[in-house]
């Protein structure tokens, strides 16, 4: 095991709370701001904050990574894609919409 422990930037820790935010606003405005909506919520986060890892895997290896049979795709582009399906579900069982946090956001979710 090694010492890689990866850590969210100062801006990602930043964006997590703004967009933990817009959720829980929407939430006890729709109502849904109770168990197991909250439970959820924070799911949806810890889902978030493993993308972020994802994301900064396939920008420092790229799409493929050479092994010593060769090269081969990026099991991180397909867990990506898997995370964000994921966290769509998540923020329809919330009632969310994506473009309501983003807006409130000015950004991506």
């Amino acid at each position: 095991m090694g010492d890689d422990v990866y850590k969210l930037s100062k801006k990602q820790v930043t964006r997590r709370n703004k967009i933990h935010r817009a959720m829980i606003e929407q939430m006890k405005e729709n109502g849904t701001y109770k168990e197991p909506y909250i439970d959820i919520s924070e799911r949806y986060i810890a889902m978030w904050e493993v993308s972020m890892m994802l994301e900064d895997d396939i920008q420092k290896r790229g799409v493929q990574i050479l092994t010593e049979k060769g090269p081969k795709k990026n099991d991180s582009v397909a867990m990506l894609t898997n995370m964000n399906k994921q966290m769509l579900v998540c923020l329809e069982k919330l009632g969310l919409s994506v473009s309501t946090v983003k807006n409130e956001l000015g950004g991506d979710i």
